[in-house]
């Protein structure tokens, strides 16, 4: 079974690899302790995305794996004056895995705004909600980078 799952995690990374994408790095702050992450996003039509990210809380220790569909618009489009401001929000499914304890399957949602430095740089800041299916939530504030 986990090597259907490791498979279909390949899978989903590879197709995603093969878009224009962008390569996030991740500071997760949560009330149970720091985590680190690592995804994905990639541009699917205009001013919408699909990220695919993975985040180690060594404190727990647990993993958190999700992939979450967002609108992202550029608030260039509205005034030139704020090309580069990229406000989102989104959601998707997501899994937690604590060590020693079943996996919880659930719903995340993001909240954020993006600055981009450059064409293929921006830093992020984002409010982000992770809700199992089995009770209780988890909310987190996230620094990240992302580089195009």
């Amino acid at each position: 079974m986990r090597k259907a799952w490791v498979l279909l995690l390949l899978l989903a990374l590879g197709s995603a690899v093969q878009a224009q994408r962008a390569v996030s790095f991740r500071v997760s702050f949560p009330p149970s302790g720091a985590g680190i992450g690592l995804g994905l996003e990639a541009p699917l039509e205009r001013d919408t995305a699909l990220r695919l990210y993975g985040e180690l809380f060594p404190g727990g220790p647990s993993v958190l794996l999700m992939g979450e569909f967002l609108f992202k618009p550029d608030l260039g489009q509205l005034d030139r004056d704020l090309r580069g401001i990229r406000p989102y929000f989104g959601g998707g499914l997501g899994v937690r895995v604590p060590s020693g304890a079943s996996p919880d399957l659930g719903l995340g949602l993001a909240l954020g705004v993006e600055f981009l430095l450059e064409a293929r740089t921006g830093v992020f800041l984002e409010g982000a909600y992770f809700y199992p299916f089995g009770g209780g939530q988890g909310g987190r504030l996230v620094l990240g980078a992302n580089l195009r």
